[in-house]
């Protein structure tokens, strides 16, 4: 070899050394015997400081591991050999000095020379910085995870390709009592909704793709998570980053209880404003039937006082007795009005022909009351549990409406009650003969205060108390009717006994 050519090597080994100390990683070179060819000083330094191994060029390694730590020097050997076998490794080490863990990353890697020897080279580098970073993205991972998880509303993310990126625990459940579909990350979303559902897989392709394109989006669908019909609001906002929209975030939130509020809220408010108007009808209609008979009273005292003769006193007093009733009946029905609706359903066990008898008797001494027959028909299959004072008031109403409108012309009026009882309802029927309502009333008659004419005999509460009670127990009433021939009124009504 010459002068030039041994030159050469020279320059060419002084620029290898300045490359493996300038470089950032640690490096040593070892034949295949496992001598030290070459180091650069980070790797000289680190093995001083951490196992107080000196590292000389052309000593062998495991000779110098050996001497302070024999299981390092196992686990050296056994790497060495894997590379040298043709199969590059990387391992982790961790290291500790002066009390604190130093974690490295570590590459064994063989090539052979010319003359067909080998050399392996080991590369290492500082990973606790990185590996600090790694934990304290697993924590808040961990940490995220935990606070999706404990969220009651389904969040889950898709990318560009409808890939499903994460969810949270909520919306796993509820996709999975929804369809029965175990969810899978990385799985397309739009594949993931069952096949007899088209319709919905097209409604979600228009959605993400509207929020893929950058545009929020909010929604309400209905679906049937375990037989019950649920209501969710669901908002879609874009994730961007640099300007760029990557993926979809979606919250799904269950607001099936605050729908239902918010229904009976405005059910309870129309039905506030239907009272309150009510009310107003009640108080002006009221005070007038109430004080009409008091008038009435009040002018038939005086005329009794400026009568000198008392000749017609027994008529006066007849007519005050009449206006008396009247007032009496009247106030009355104002407070089967109140009672039914203030007081709760109090069921019990009826037997319909001691209920019938007890109105009846009630109004026997009503005017007309007997000279109305009443047929009864009665069949009772069943228990039937409703609440007492309640049908009463029905009955009541009825009876004494068959006997107030009775057609005074025919020598046979009559009332005719089929009442048929099974485990889930009665069904009552009254007919009568009477004079009938005209067809133009019929719709009206269960109005607060309606009366079909001027000499209607009623305070015009019985009828509007008997639907108010057959809403109170959930039953139904029709009527059918016609000018001469009679009325019938057909009631169905609930069997609280089951």
């Amino acid at each position: 070899m010459t002068m030039l050519e041994h030159a050469e090597i020279g320059v060419w080994q002084d620029i290898f050394t300045s490359i493996i100390e300038d470089a950032d990683s640690n490096i040593l070179l070892l034949d295949e015997d496992f001598r030290i060819i070459n180091l650069n000083s980070g790797f000289y330094w680190i093995f001083i400081e951490t196992y107080g191994i000196e590292l000389k060029k052309g000593t062998s390694i495991l000779e110098s591991m050996q001497r302070v730590h024999a299981t390092l020097t196992h686990t050296w050997r056994d790497r060495c050999m894997v590379a040298l076998s043709g199969t590059a490794i990387k391992v982790e080490d961790v290291f500790e000095i002066d009390g604190r863990n130093y974690y490295w990353e570590i590459h064994f890697k063989s090539s052979s020379r010319p003359d067909g020897s080998q050399i392996i080279s080991v590369f290492s580098r500082d990973i606790t910085v990185r590996k600090a970073y790694q934990k304290k993205i697993i924590e808040n991972e961990a940490n995220l995870r935990s606070i999706l998880n404990t969220i009651e509303d389904s969040i889950w993310l898709i990318n560009t390709d409808f890939e499903l990126i994460d969810f949270n625990r909520e919306f796993f459940k509820k996709y999975k009592q929804a369809y029965g579909v175990k969810l899978l990350r990385g799985e397309n979303i739009l594949g993931l909704i069952p096949d007899d559902l088209p319709e919905l897989r097209e409604l979600w392709r228009n959605r993400y793709e509207s929020g893929l394109k950058g545009r929020p989006g909010k929604y309400y669908d209905s679906y049937q998570i375990e037989k019950d019909n649920r209501i969710f609001e669901i908002k879609t906002y874009p994730i961007v980053e640099n300007g760029i929209v990557t993926g979809l975030t979606m919250y799904s939130r269950d607001i099936t209880n605050q729908t239902r509020t918010e229904d009976l809220l405005k059910k309870q408010n129309e039905e506030l404003i239907r009272i309150n108007s009510e009310l107003d009808r009640f108080v002006y209609s009221a005070s007038h039937d109430l004080r009409a008979p008091l008038m009435s009273v009040k002018g038939l005292i005086n005329m009794i006082k400026l009568d000198p003769e008392k000749q017609n006193t027994d008529q006066y007093l007849a007519l005050i007795e009449k206006s008396v009733n009247k007032l009496d009946h009247f106030i009355s029905d104002i407070i089967h009005y109140s009672r039914n609706a203030r007081m709760d359903i109090m069921p019990k066990q009826i037997d319909f022909n001691e209920l019938l008898q007890e109105s009846i008797d009630s109004l026997r001494y009503m005017e007309g009351a007997d000279t109305v027959k009443s047929i009864r028909n009665i069949v009772q299959q069943a228990p039937f549990c409703s609440d007492y004072s309640r049908l009463l008031m029905v009955f009541n109403n009825i009876i004494s409406n068959a006997v107030q409108y009775r057609d005074t012309r025919k020598e046979d009026s009559y009332l005719k009650i089929d009442i048929l009882v099974d485990e889930k309802r009665a069904i009552l029927r009254f007919s009568d003969n009477g004079i009938g309502i005209p067809e133009e009333y019929v719709d009206k008659i269960f109005k607060m205060f309606f009366r079909a004419n001027a000499d209607s005999k009623g305070s015009g509460l019985g009828l509007y108390i008997v639907k108010g009670v057959l809403e109170k127990l959930e039953g139904s009433v029709s009527v059918q009717s016609k000018v001469g021939e009679g009325t019938t009124f057909s009631f169905e009504i609930p069997n609280l006994c089951a």
